[in-house]
Formats: C-alpha cells, structure tokens, sequence
C-alpha cells in the first residue's frame, strides 16, 4: 500500500475510535475511564477537554431545544486542539423576521442552563479586551462561531 491509502485507513479509524468515545460517554461512562481505556491513543487530558466540550454541545442543545431556537448550530471542534464546543447562528436574516434579537435569546436559553458564550481564542483582538454581551451579540449576528463555556459565578 502507498502512503496515501495507510494515512486514508489512519484517520478513518481515529474518527471512529474518537465516535465511539463519544458513544460511550453519552451512554454514561465517566470520561476519566474512558480516558484510562484509550490511553495507548490519545492523552488523559485530550479526553477529558474532548469530553467537556461534548457534554457543553448537548448541554447548549438541550437548552436551545428548550427555548424553541432551531436556528443554531452547535458543534464540537474535534478531539484534537482547541477542542472547544461552538454556537453559530445558522439562519438567514432576510428570512428572519426577530433576527436582531436572535443573539439575545440564545444567551438567555443558554444562561437558564449554566452556559454562556466567549469569543473563540483565536479572534483577532483589538486594544480593547472587554468581552462583552453587545460585542458577542455582534460576532455572533456577523455568522462567526462562539465558544460555549460554563458560567463563572459571580463572587
């Protein structure tokens, strides 16, 4: 076989191995044994960012479903870095009559919920580092991809 077959089979196997971790954690098992179990492949703490990022995507699913906002997209980067779960808006706002208000509402299904929305770590970022809801609001009405975290509380 030439390299190009072996890296083709390579990587097939890796998108199943990281399905079936996911499988497997949806199912109930705890991510530091599944993080044990595949060990020879990926690190303890790939699994475990991997497995965070997937628990705050059906999280941030479950909150949307909830509120009736279908017009999101939610996914997750990958097991490989950044390993981050992202919320980008998925409609057309000539088509949508409450667009302006769209941003607001996801922050507000996704707070009842313990989540909120950051910009992505490899935003550009200007002088002013101030991450605000207007400025989420803004990145996230322009089509770009926010990264879901869990609330901070307040202290």
């Amino acid at each position: 076989m030439d390299i190009r077959t072996e890296l083709d089979n390579f990587l097939g196997e890796k998108r199943a191995l990281v399905d079936a971790i996911t499988r497997e954690f949806r199912a109930g098992t705890p991510a530091k044994a599944i993080a044990r179990s595949v060990a020879p492949a990926f690190s303890r703490d790939q699994v475990t960012q991997y497995l965070a990022a997937v628990a705050l995507h059906d999280t941030a699913r479950k909150a949307l479903g909830e509120a009736g906002i279908e017009l999101v997209d939610v996914r997750v980067t990958g097991i490989d870095a950044p390993r981050e779960a992202l919320v980008t808006i998925a409609a057309d706002p000539a088509e949508t009559p409450d667009y302006a208000t769209l941003a607001s509402r996801v922050r507000t299904a996704l707070r009842d919920f313990h989540l909120t929305l950051d910009i992505p770590q490899d935003f550009p970022r200007g002088e002013d580092d101030r991450i605000t809801d207007e400025l989420i609001d803004e990145v996230l009405l322009d089509g770009e991809p926010m990264r879901l975290i869990k609330l901070r509380p307040r202290t």
